[in-house]
């Protein structure tokens, strides 16, 4: 997927371009301290890790709303299962909806795909915030650091969520760019928002 996106919000895939913006982003203390890697990412790691992404099994996407104000994951993924995780950099937008609405359409898509069962998010033990996050999107603690989520939970938790419904009925499409050669299936209707997929050519 090269890019999701409804009415208020945008999720690009990570390009070369974007990849000192991100790692400023990650870098900052407000954002590094939430992390399990802490120390400070030179230019040069981060592109290294730019490089070493898998196409078809790491998906790195800008969070965009009237600008770029975060990153948004699926990575990791194989035999159904992928890890997923958010920053928003921009402080302005914590306690807004734009990071929940964020995971909701990421993870609408991820779950309509018929190859993609379940997620996991790892959460540092000291992090009660994003625990509280995780478990309002459907989440359940594994272990201390771990939590999970399968797509019949997501739907329950979606459908049961006052919150989660206000988002799907104010964002009620989901448009969905794959590349041509994506041989990928996606069951629209699967999932709790209508989606629509654009080909590229």
């Amino acid at each position: 997927m090269q890019a999701i996106w409804t009415n208020d919000l945008r999720l690009d895939r990570l390009s070369e371009q974007d990849c000192e913006m991100v790692r400023q982003w990650r870098n900052s203390e407000h954002i590094r301290q939430y992390m399990f890697y802490q120390e400070t990412i030179s230019p040069e790691a981060q592109m290294r890790w730019f490089n070493a992404l898998r196409n078809d099994a790491d998906y790195y996407y800008v969070i965009t709303t009237d600008k770029p104000i975060g990153l948004i994951h699926v990575n990791d993924l194989h035999d159904g299962v992928g890890n997923t995780g958010l920053f928003i950099h921009d402080r302005s937008y914590w306690g807004s909806p734009f990071p929940v609405l964020a995971s909701l359409i990421l993870l609408n898509a991820f779950f309509s795909r018929d190859d993609v069962h379940g997620m996991m998010a790892l959460v540092r033990p000291d992090n009660g915030v994003s625990k509280e996050y995780n478990t309002q999107l459907g989440f359940q603690a594994m272990a201390s650091d771990k939590m999970t989520i399968d797509q019949s939970s997501f739907v329950n938790q979606v459908t049961s969520s006052s919150l989660l419904q206000v988002l799907c009925k104010s964002n009620s499409l989901i448009s969905i760019e794959v590349d041509a050669q994506d041989q990928i299936n996606y069951n629209v209707n699967s999932g709790p928002i209508a989606m629509v997929l654009h080909r590229s050519v």
